[in-house]
């Protein structure tokens, strides 16, 4: 989701209703990116995938990529996102889950899958890390060299020493580079969620994930009341095609609406106690369907988007943070290994970034035994 400055002033809608009601109107377009010569980095392929684009070309560019998520299999997916996640605790020492897990086993298990030799998958993460830092920033504001060197990095591992065919690369990196920062922030967000809640005493954190896990909470049911009450990416951008309403109020041609996800996903008149954590909320049952859009990723949540255009790799996505959490919880939260950085584990610091919401910092230590995914 983007992040672009506007050129025109924004009106940021805050109602789930209002929201969904955007994301489902085609008069409302994504803020585009214009097409750049191929061999040009960054710039190349902001104008290449499908995020940056309309109409017919956005139709041409998400079939591709849906085509090739979906041939994916998300048990595989989620296993192997468990197992790598297992190897990188095993030792029992303290971990940084953001810095060497959140980003690196997601990402490497699905660049794997689309392609990526084995032998290169460590350079393939750190390319799209970078690629990932840089994607959402429009040339204008600032080159990016290593976003522009990362490119030619995928499209080296992509190619096996020949170029890779462009629409294939941009499809590729596409997906990888959506799968990197708001994945990462879905699984730290899952896991601060876990941290609090009531384990034993009546409040407060509880540093024992699994302890904070009440049986009743299957990881899916996690993970969906986490992208509703803590969502990693926070806002997206559309423009106005032609002259529309939305909110209730007149929006003329060319105005730019900011569609508030993460204020949206606290709307009272949608999720009862809406400030409350609470994973039975996507239980069977937990829910009103009449509430939500029919279809409507997670059961109402907008933290997959909605409408025209929601994200074509929810299904990935999910059973990527399920094998990563599923691993985690048998782990215990830590504050940081640095005696002089005296920070404990419940004050967890969080990237800048004004859409996204990601853990800096999260430290893990003292392995138990775990069973593996379901």
């Amino acid at each position: 989701m983007t992040v672009d400055p506007p050129a025109v002033p924004e009106r940021r809608l805050i109602r789930h209703a209002d929201v969904r009601s955007v994301l489902a109107d085609p008069r409302f377009l994504v803020p585009a990116a214009p097409a750049a010569r191929p061999g040009t980095g960054m710039a190349w392929l902001r104008g290449a995938v499908s995020r940056f684009s309309n109409g017919a070309e956005h139709g041409r560019r998400r079939a591709r990529v849906t085509g090739m998520l979906g041939a994916l299999d998300p048990v595989r997916l989620r296993r192997e996102a468990f197992e790598r996640t297992g190897a990188e605790l095993a030792s029992g020492a303290r971990v940084d889950v953001m810095a060497r897990i959140a980003r690196r086993v997601p990402v490497g298990v699905l660049a794997t899958r689309l392609g990526v030799p084995e032998d290169r998958r460590e350079e393939v993460v750190a390319a799209v890390t970078a690629m990932a830092a840089a994607y959402h920033l429009p040339p204008a504001a600032g080159a990016a060299p290593a976003g522009d060197a990362a490119v030619g990095v995928l499209a080296a591992a992509l190619g096996d020493g020949e170029e890779p065919e462009p629409g294939l690369l941009a499809a590729v990196a596409g997906a990888l580079i959506q799968a990197c920062d708001a994945t990462a922030g879905l699984v730290g967000n899952t896991l601060v969620a876990v941290a609090r809640l009531p384990a034993g005493p009546p409040s407060g954190w509880s540093a024992d994930l699994s302890a904070g896990l009440s049986a009743r909470w299957p990881v899916e049911a996690l993970l969906a009341e986490t992208l509703r009450w803590d969502p990693p990416v926070r806002l997206t951008r559309r423009v106005a095609a032609e002259d529309a309403a939305a909110g209730g109020v007149r929006v003329p041609a060319g105005a730019v609406l900011l569609l508030d996800l993460a204020a949206a996903n606290r709307d009272p008149d949608v999720f009862p106690d809406p400030d409350r954590f609470d994973p039975g909320r996507f239980l069977p049952g937990g829910f009103d369907p009449a509430c939500f859009e029919p279809g409507g990723g997670g059961g109402g949540h907008l933290g997959f988007g909605s409408g025209i255009r929601p994200c074509p790799g929810e299904r990935a996505a999910l059973a990527l943070a399920a094998g990563v959490v599923e691993a985690v919880l048998a782990h215990r939260l830590a504050g940081p290994p640095n005696p002089h950085e005296q920070v404990p584990y419940e004050q967890v610091p969080y990237e800048p970034s004004p859409n996204l919401r990601v853990p800096a910092r999260l430290y893990l230590e003292g392995a138990t035994t775990t069973e593996g995914p379901r």
